[in-house]
């Protein structure tokens, strides 16, 4: 029989290990507890308390009702809030949260760029409205917000001569419009006149649409001014001859084009030495190296490259010759043979550069500039579709996806470059060039360094052009809202400028001897610099001038300060290009279009303030423009044109100071008018607008004698005004047969001042000029 194990009772030392969770004492060891723990106090703890007893700070038994509410002298309503759980986010909710928060800043950012969140919380809906309503100024070049829809300080005030002068400023066409740039093929214009830049001065012609930074507006407010400019600008062509040794530029090509090859030749290597050399410094968007290699080998008989090669022989001819070479015609015709219409839908790089070429120097230079704009709208569109725009992510690391990333790069920017260079002076908007859309970035110094000709300047003025265009763009857009800024709008542009030519790199900025690539860049740079902070302030002259108001009294002093820092920087334009400009049609171009920005202010000076005793000054800088645009001639195509309008503005500028010196000698009875001028008493009975006598004896009556002037061709016809008061300077115009330069003799402009300010002198003695 098997032993009998004892089993432990309940209470044996063992069983006290057996369980994990030791049995509960009964009921009556509880109580004896209780009983037994009775005397001494034990604080009551409970998960929550009551909201009466939080508010108190003081101990809640956690019953319903607790007994403190119960005791309470003023008895309350017990009630407890409801726990809630404390919720851990989980990363993703995180990074959702932290998404959100970076798009709402975003958001903020692109709306108020100037303004910190902390001051926009106490402003009402309607003053973060009007916060809208302002121009958003981007200190930084990186980024270009979208121009406001109201940027003109007085846009709020229905002020009748302010609308005037908004819509003077503005030439609006009407629906009969009508411009055609090849009409120079039916009508006797001169191949370098254009309605835009007012090189044909057709003032009443109905033409494209043109901004306040357009020489058409200065040329509308001197005829406002001197309303009796008209007519003589409105004159019609008398015995115009015209040259016919300009060839004919073909616009559609009589058969189909056969693909040859071109093969390599002295005369083409001497072309393709001269853009990279004058050209390429401004706009590198080739790869000099292989389009070198291609041309050498003469292999390539495919269309784009066919156009981009005669495109670059064209502009190498333009740079190496003289202006009375025609020789680029026929390249640009041969170009064009291989840009038909369907070439838009086409996927080649190097048809962009073409177009790139044709519309942002070549139909310039030929004074095209409608048709310039539509075909470089037309590059960039296709740049776009091509994705220049946006920085490729999947490249690799090799050289050639390394040059060809380059390329694309320089190719935009060199698009944006000319784009800007070509449209700042027409007042039309810049149709979204730069925008958030756009990632590309800049070109990258020292990529492909050792195969660029401009080898002591690189990529470097391209990529601080590119700092310049999107200050340029910001500037072209405000002014084709409004060309009347705010102040402080004003300022904060012009410090942008002035910032960005300080910062320029030493390379830049230096007048020491370098290779001439480098040197035509620096001076281009700084006279295009020169030329945008004038256009910037030129609004201010411009509408005050139209306005008939007396600066001295009628102005604020900001407006006074504006309109002397346009006077300075057209005096030092002058003095700049007179000293740096050197002979080659790419310096020569730039200079002559630069001197006539800048001519047409101290015209409209002298036109606005002909007492002041600053018109010598005005004068005497006129006479230098005439002076270099006369030795400008052989190297700039419209450098005759542009002194042919600006000697007819001169001369009528110099009629003007010979007539009132004679009316003011020959009257005792001087008066003072409000724009500090002084004039005799019958002089006093004036037009509506402007300082014309209504007896004609202004200058209405002084140049409607034979025909001075005309519509288009602007050629010297009928016989030379022969006016009482105005013998000092009546024969240097001269008809066809006077001796002199086609058909004008050259003026001593220094006798002619000289007597000219004696008699002033002794005509306005005793009657000092209103400051």
């Amino acid at each position: 029989m098997a032993p009998t194990i004892p089993i432990p009772t309940q209470g044996g030392m063992f069983h006290t290990f057996q369980g994990v969770t030791p049995r509960k004492a009964s009921t009556d060891s509880q109580d004896s507890i209780k009983s037994s723990g009775s005397g001494t106090a034990k604080r009551i703890t409970t998960p929550h308390a009551c909201a009466e007893c939080k508010r108190r700070k003081i101990r809640c038994d956690g019953q319903q009702p607790c007994g403190q509410c119960l005791s309470s002298r003023a008895p309350k309503r017990c009630f407890y809030d409801k726990h809630r759980q404390r919720v851990i986010p989980s990363r993703k909710t995180l990074e959702a949260l932290s998404q959100s928060l970076e798009e709402c800043r975003s958001i903020l950012k692109r709306l108020f760029p100037t303004h910190e969140v902390q001051s926009l919380l106490p402003l009402s809906r309607q003053e973060l409205l009007g916060l809208l309503d302002r121009p958003m100024i981007d200190t930084s070049v990186g980024g270009l917000p979208s121009p406001p829809l109201n940027t003109s300080p007085i846009s709020d005030l229905d002020s009748p001569t302010i609308l005037k002068t908004e819509n003077l400023l503005e030439q609006m066409p009407s629906r009969d419009t009508e411009w055609d740039e090849e009409r120079r093929g039916r009508d006797p214009i001169p191949a370098e006149a254009d309605d835009i830049n007012a090189l044909s001065l057709s003032v009443d012609r109905q033409q494209s649409y043109l901004g306040a930074s357009s020489i058409k507006a200065a040329l509308m407010v001197m005829l406002k001014v001197q309303p009796g400019l008209r007519s003589s600008l409105a004159a019609p062509l008398n015995n115009v001859e015209m040259s016919n040794n300009y060839p004919v530029i073909r616009q559609k090509p009589t058969a189909p084009k056969d693909l040859q090859r071109i093969p390599w030749s002295w005369k083409g290597q001497t072309l393709i030495d001269a853009f990279f050399k004058r050209i390429h410094v401004f706009v590198p968007m080739l790869d000099e190296g292989s389009f070198r290699a291609d041309y050498l080998e003469g292999q390539r008989m495919d269309a784009p490259w066919l156009a981009l090669l005669n495109m670059v022989f064209a502009m190498g001819s333009i740079v190496a010759m003289k202006s009375d070479d025609y020789n680029h015609i026929n390249y640009y015709n041969r170009a064009m043979e291989h840009l038909p219409m369907d070439a838009l839908g086409s996927s080649h790089i190097e048809t962009v550069q073409a177009l790139a070429l044709i519309g942002g120097y070549y139909l310039h230079y030929i004074n095209r500039p409608n048709m310039a704009n539509a075909v470089l709208g037309a590059a960039i569109r296709m740049a776009s579709a091509l994705g220049l725009h946006r920085e490729s992510l999947a490249q690799g690391a090799s050289g050639s996806d390394i040059a060809a990333a380059e390329t694309r790069r320089r190719t935009w920017w060199s698009l944006f470059c000319l784009d800007t260079w070509a449209t700042t002076t027409m007042g039309r908007p810049s149709f979204g060039r730069w925008g958030p859309a756009i990632n590309i970035r800049p070109p990258e110094f020292g990529v492909a360094a050792g195969r660029d000709s401009s080898q002591h300047a690189g990529i470097l003025p391209l990529i601080e052009n590119i700092k310049f265009c999107k200050i340029a763009t910001q500037i072209q857009d405000m002014l084709a809202i409004s060309p009347l800024l705010r102040t402080e709008d004003r300022c904060g542009l012009d410090n942008q400028l002035v910032n960005w030519y300080t910062s320029l790199p030493w390379l830049l900025r230096t007048t020491d001897p370098c290779a001439e690539p480098l040197y035509m860049a620096r001076c281009i740079m700084k006279w295009r610099y020169q030329n945008l902070r004038m256009l910037l302030h030129r609004p201010v002259l411009l509408s005050l001038a139209s306005s008939g108001l007396n600066p001295h009294t009628q102005a604020c002093d900001a407006d006074l300060a504006a309109i002397e820092t346009c006077r300075e920087l057209a005096a030092q334009t002058i003095e700049d290009v007179a000293r740096e400009w050197t002979r080659n049609q790419m310096s020569g171009w730039n200079a002559v279009w630069f001197l006539y920005q800048a001519a047409m202010v101290p015209l409209v000076s002298v036109f606005w303030q002909w007492g002041s005793p600053r018109v010598p000054e005005w004068l005497k800088q006129i006479e230098a423009v005439l002076d270099l645009l006369e030795v400008m001639e052989e190297w700039s195509l419209a450098a005759r044109r542009s002194r042919e309008v600006v000697w007819r503005m001169y001369e009528a500028s110099r009629a003007i100071q010979a007539q009132q010196a004679a009316h003011r000698s020959q009257s005792p009875t001087m008066h003072m008018t409000g724009d500090g001028m002084l004039m005799s008493d019958a002089a006093l009975h004036m037009s509506p607008i402007g300082l014309e006598p209504v007896e004609g004896l202004g200058m209405m009556g002084m140049l409607d004698q034979g025909g001075l002037w005309d519509l288009d061709g602007m050629y010297w016809g009928g016989q030379a005004a022969d006016v009482a008061g105005a013998a000092d300077f009546a024969a240097c115009a001269g008809g066809p047969g006077s001796a002199g330069h086609d058909g004008m003799m050259h003026m001593d402009y220094g006798m002619m001042s000289q007597a000219h300010h004696q008699a002033a002198a002794v005509a306005m003695d005793g009657f000092p000029y209103v400051q």
